[in-house]
């Protein structure tokens, strides 16, 4: 992951979505996971986030998304990384 390269695009939140992970089925509890999915130049780009991550934007929200890899870095002045 640190040798990919951070990317900042122009990006519309178009989706959320909530789903039930269970690593294996009946020894422990399924875990929520949250996904948000992004339009950015035309192509899709999806990331899992935290329940805070997903509760503080919505729908159609637009903003510059920063990404490296699989990870969501920044969107707009709702998500911010705390890391830099």
């Amino acid at each position: 992951m640190k040798n990919e390269q951070k990317i900042s695009v122009e990006a519309t939140l178009v989706n959320k979505e909530t789903f039930s992970y269970n690593a294996v089925e009946g020894l422990e509890d399924a875990l929520d996971q949250f996904q948000l999915d992004f339009i950015a130049v035309g192509k899709p780009l999806s990331f899992e986030v935290s329940v805070f991550e997903f509760n503080v934007v919505e729908i159609g929200m637009k903003g510059l998304l920063t990404y490296q890899g699989n990870d969501l870095i920044s969107f707009g002045k709702w998500i911010k990384d705390f890391k830099m």
